[in-house]
C-alpha cells in the first residue's frame, strides 16, 4: 500500500523536510538557547531550540498522511502512540525552558514509555542461540518499557557534538526504512521515513564546524522515542520473523558510549544523576579532535551497523544472537581501547 501513490507520498516527505528546514532555520536565527552546563561539550549559550523544527515536521507530516491516506492501515495503537510522541516533545520543551529535576523528568518518561508499550503490545518472543524463545508477558512489557526509556535518554545524552546525533540517527532511520521494505511493515516504513525527512531538514544547521542550533530535549527525546516505538511496531507487525535486535544494533555506537560511561561512573562512585561531560565523544573532543571528526567517527560506526542490519534482515540473521553478540563484543572492545588511550594521555599519567 505504501508503494502506491508515490507522488502523494513524495509530497508528504517534502512537507516533513521543508517544515523541519524552515522552523529549525527560524529557531537558529531566534537564538533561543541554554547556558552550557556540566555535560556540555560547548561553552557559552548553546542554541537548543532546533527540536521544534523536528516536532513540527512530525505533526504536519502526520496531518498530511491522515488527509491523503485516510484508509491507511497502520499498527495497533498507532494513534495513541503518536499522541504520546507529542507528549514527549512537550516534556522536552518544558525541560529546555525550565530544567526539570531528573527524578520528575524520568518519572514522567517512564509513564509515557509504559503507555506506549501498553498501546502497541509487548514482544512475546526473544532471539536466542538457535531460534526465538517465548517471552513471559511481564518480562516483555518491562523489557519494552526499559528499551524506550534507555533509547530516549541515550539519544538525548549524545546530542552534544555538532552533527553527532543527527547524522547517526539519519543513518539509523535510513537503514530502518530498508528493513521496513524487506519486512513489509507499513508502520516502520512510515515512521522511519518521517524521522529521516525531519532529520535531513535539521542537519544543515547542526552538521557544521560551528553548529547554529541543537535539537534540545524537545528534539532528541522525540527522535529517541520515535525510533524506539518504531522498532516495537516492527516486531509487532512481523510476528513470523525476529527483528528485536535491529534497533539496538542500529544505534549500537551510541548505546555503548552511554552504557559503558554509566558503568565507568558507577565504578568511580559518582552521582549518576548529576550532569557530567565524560562520555567518550566528549573526552575525544577535549583531547583535541574536532566536533565533525568525532561525529564522523560515530557516523562511520553507525554506517557499518546499518549495512549489517540491512543484510542481516534480508538473510534472517537476527533470529539468533550470534551476530549481535559479535558486534557488541567489537564495540565494547573499541570503547575500552579508545578510553584507555585517552586516559594514558592525561597529565596525571
Amino acid at each position: 500500500m505504501l508503494a502506491q501513490n508515490i507522488w502523494l507520498w513524495a509530497q508528504v516527505g517534502a512537507l516533513a523536510f521543508f517544515a523541519s528546514l524552515a522552523v529549525t532555520g527560524f529557531m537558529s536565527i531566534a537564538g533561543l538557547g541554554d547556558a552550557s552546563d556540566g555535560r556540555s561539550a560547548h561553552s557559552g549559550v548553546v542554541p537548543t531550540s532546533g527540536g521544534l523544527g523536528i516536532i513540527t515536521s512530525f505533526g504536519l507530516a502526520l496531518c498530511g498522511v491522515a488527509l491523503l491516506f485516510p484508509s491507511l492501515k497502520l499498527g495497533i495503537g498507532f494513534a495513541p502512540v503518536m499522541a504520546l510522541l507529542f507528549a514527549v516533545g512537550f516534556l522536552g520543551l518544558v525541560d529546555d525552558a525550565m530544567t526539570l529535576g531528573p527524578k520528575l523528568k524520568f518519572g514522567v518518561m517512564l509513564v509515557i514509555c509504559g503507555a506506549a508499550v501498553w498501546s502497541i503490545g509487548p514482544p512475546v518472543t526473544l532471539p536466542f542461540l538457535d531460534r526465538p524463545i517465548p517471552l513471559h508477558p511481564a518480562l516483555g512489557f518491562g523489557g519494552a518499557v526499559l528499551w524506550i526509556f534507555v533509547v530516549m535518554n541515550a539519544i538525548n545524552f549524545m546530542d552534544g557534538a555538532n552533527g553527532l546525533m543527527g547524522l547517526t540517527m539519519t543513518i539509523a532511520n535510513f537503514a530502518l526504512f530498508g528493513v521496513g521494505l524487506i519486512s513489509g511493515s507499513p508502520t516502520t516504513l512510515l515512521l522511519s521515513a518521517l524521522a529521516l525527512m525531519a532529520l535531513l531538514g535539521f542537519l544543515p544547521y547542526n552538521l557544521r564546524q560551528e553548529a547554529r542550533v541543537f535539537s534540545g530535549d524537545v528534539g532528541s527525546l522525540s527522535i529517541g522515542f520515535l525510533f524506539a516505538v518504531t522498532i516495537l511496531f516492527l516486531v509487532a507487525e512481523t510476528s513470523g520473523r525476529t527483528f528485536h535486535l535491529v534497533g539496538p544494533i542500529l544505534i549500537l555506537p551510541l548505546l555503548v558510549d552511554v552504557l559503558l560511561t554509566l558503568v565507568r561512573r558507577v565504578r568511580k562512585r559518582e552521582n549518576i544523576l548529576q550532569a557530567h561531560n565524560t562520555h567518550l565523544y566528549q573526552r575525544l573532543i577535549r583531547s583535541g579532535r574536532g566536533h565533525l571528526a568525532v561525529s564522523g567517527f560515530y557516523a562511520l560506526a553507525a554506517l557499518i551497523c546499518a549495512n549489517i542490519v540491512v543484510i542481516g534482515a534480508a538473510k534472517g540473521w537476527f533470529d539468533r544472537i550470534h551476530v549481535p553478540l559479535m558486534l557488541l563484543g567489537a564495540s565494547v572492545t573499541a570503547y575500552i581501547l579508545i578510553s584507555r588511550g585517552l586516559d594514558s594521555r592525561r597529565p596525571d599519567h
